[in-house]
């Protein structure tokens, strides 16, 4: 069964935070996997606690480092960690409301979180503290195989 696979191409150079995001790779195969493996949707709603506990950490941690080095685009980058936290919230609740859990968007909402945040907004930290433009954009090809097929076609 597919999942997806920590790959130096979500690498941002920091030791802390490149942990962090293969944490949040952790949390979020356990929630695709009990998806594919029938699990009830409280179960499931357990482990969208964990990441969501998880989000909240990891954020603060994140924008912390960004405050240090002073990158110019944290207001930007907590405003899409603020929408983030939301959808992690709507999902959970959605579980609790429902009790219906849908394969498509949970792989959706991986995606949103961690491919397209890391790929396109946390890689540009690094582009940052290389010297680099943070404008430059990453395409998610740019991800090669670390992805399941399931999220390429997101």
């Amino acid at each position: 069964m597919a999942k997806i696979e920590w790959s130096d191409i979500f690498s941002l150079g920091v030791q802390s935070l490149d942990d962090q995001h293969k944490r949040f790779i952790e949390l979020g195969n356990t929630i695709l996997l009990a998806v594919r493996a029938g699990e009830t949707p409280r179960q499931i709603a357990t482990h969208f606690s964990k990441l969501r506990e998880y989000t909240v950490y990891h954020f603060l941690d994140e924008e912390a480092f960004m405050r240090s080095v002073e990158y110019p685009e944290l207001k930007a980058h907590a405003l899409e960690h603020e929408e983030l936290k939301k959808q992690v919230r709507y999902h959970q609740e959605k579980l609790f409301r429902e009790k219906l859990v849908r394969e498509k968007d949970v792989l959706e909402f991986l995606k949103r979180l961690l491919v397209d945040h890391v790929i396109y907004t946390d890689l540009k930290v690094k582009r940052f503290l290389n010297g680099q433009s943070p404008q430059v954009r990453m395409h998610q090809d740019d991800a090669g195989g670390h992805l399941p097929q399931e999220l390429k076609a997101v």
